[in-house]
């Protein structure tokens, strides 16, 4: 059985600079040790979301978002616990937006 925790946090070091998200959100499963989903939102309103099944459309393998352990991606930084019903709302609103295995 698959536990997913859901979370979000805003851009480290207060405003974001131009073209750069305003917040992060994250979708984790601690069991594989992966971010499966992300949804990035900016101050201009535009939102894109990213997922292993959409990186994975190009053919080439996504084990998780994030390109080290949940652990050391996350180390130190406070992460805001939310519901899944948040994190799916945000991520209603995304365009698909791979950035790993780009067609």
């Amino acid at each position: 059985m698959t536990l997913l925790r859901h979370a979000k946090l805003p851009w480290p070091d207060g405003d974001a600079p131009v073209g750069e998200p305003s917040w992060f959100f994250y979708e984790i499963d601690d069991t594989a040790d992966a971010v499966t989903r992300s949804v990035w939102v900016y101050a201009d309103g535009s939102v894109t979301r990213n997922s292993i099944e959409i990186e994975e459309q190009s053919g080439k393998d996504c084990p998780s978002l994030i390109d080290c352990s949940v652990a050391q991606g996350f180390d130190g930084v406070d992460l805001e616990k939310i519901s899944p019903e948040e994190f799916q709302n945000v991520w209603d609103k995304g365009v698909d937006t791979p950035f790993w295995n780009v067609v």
